[in-house]
This record gives C-alpha cells, sequence and structure tokens, in this order.
C-alpha cells in the first residue's frame, strides 16, 4: 500500500513537473522617447510611445569625463536621468554620451532600470542621438530601442 502509494504521488509530481507547458515570458516592446532640451530657461520635456508614458519632464545628473588628445577632442558623459510622467510615475535611465568639440551632435547607448508605479520592473536599453544648437542653447534628442515592463 505505501509502494503503491508513493509511485502514485511520484508519477503525479512528474505529471505537474513536465506536463504543464511553461509560461512564455513576454517579447521585449519597441519605445521611443523625444527630448526636448532648453538649457538657457532650465526646462526639459519628453514625449514616448507606449508602452512608456505619452509625456512629462526629466531631470539629468551629468558627469563629464575628460577628453581624448586628437584633432577633435571628444568628450565622454555618463548621464543618469529621471523621466517623471504627467501621471506621477517616474522611470530611470542611464545614458553613456560621445560628443565632438566641433560638433553639435552626441550619440551612445541608453539603459532604463526601474522605476515607479507601472515602471517598478521595467528594463530596457536602446541608443541615444542628440543636438544642441551652442548658441541658442535649445537641443533634442531621440531615443529609441527595446524594453520590458515585467
Amino acid at each position: 500500500m505505501i509502494k503503491k502509494l508513493a509511485g502514485t504521488l511520484v508519477a503525479a509530481g512528474v505529471l505537474l513537473t513536465f506536463g504543464a507547458p511553461a509560461a512564455q515570458a513576454a517579447p521585449p516592446e519597441p519605445f521611443t522617447i523625444t527630448e526636448a532640451l532648453n538649457f538657457e530657461a532650465g526646462v526639459f520635456t519628453f514625449t514616448a510611445t507606449s508602452p512608456l508614458c505619452p509625456s512629462g519632464t526629466f531631470e539629468d545628473e551629468v558627469h563629464a569625463f575628460g577628453g581624448i588628445n586628437s584633432p577633435n577632442l571628444k568628450a565622454n558623459f555618463q548621464i543618469r536621468t529621471v523621466y517623471i510622467c504627467d501621471t506621477g510615475d517616474t522611470f530611470f535611465a542611464q545614458k553613456h554620451v560621445f560628443a565632438e568639440e566641433e560638433s553639435s551632435t552626441s550619440t551612445g547607448p541608453i539603459t532604463l532600470k526601474g522605476g515607479t508605479g507601472a515602471f517598478t520592473r521595467l528594463s530596457g536599453h536602446g541608443v541615444n542621438n542628440g543636438a544642441v544648437n551652442p548658441d541658442s542653447g535649445i537641443g533634442a534628442a531621440t531615443i529609441s530601442g527595446v524594453l520590458k515592463l515585467s
């Protein structure tokens, strides 16, 4: 009787372990963030595609690193960004931007990680391409990539 009960329990465990299909993780979703920067007025806004929030403001914490001696001085910036949605939710990004002295453009990778509300489990990556007019202090950036919310 004990052997028969033990055999039934083992068989049931095997069915539970191997018989049920595994849950599939959701595939990454594409996103685009468009930033508007006004350094003169200190106003930084963004719009974004779903599954991110449609719009809000953002705050950058910028760390500059030394240039490379070459015909054009190159600068590297590490930027930690907090995006604040109009709904109050936030999400976080880290950017690594490369710029040249003779150019008003910059490019580099971005990672998204965490936030509040709907973005607590956010993760993703992409590319940040931007430009700033040094005379007016007005700039724009387009960030595109893929992300997951769970």
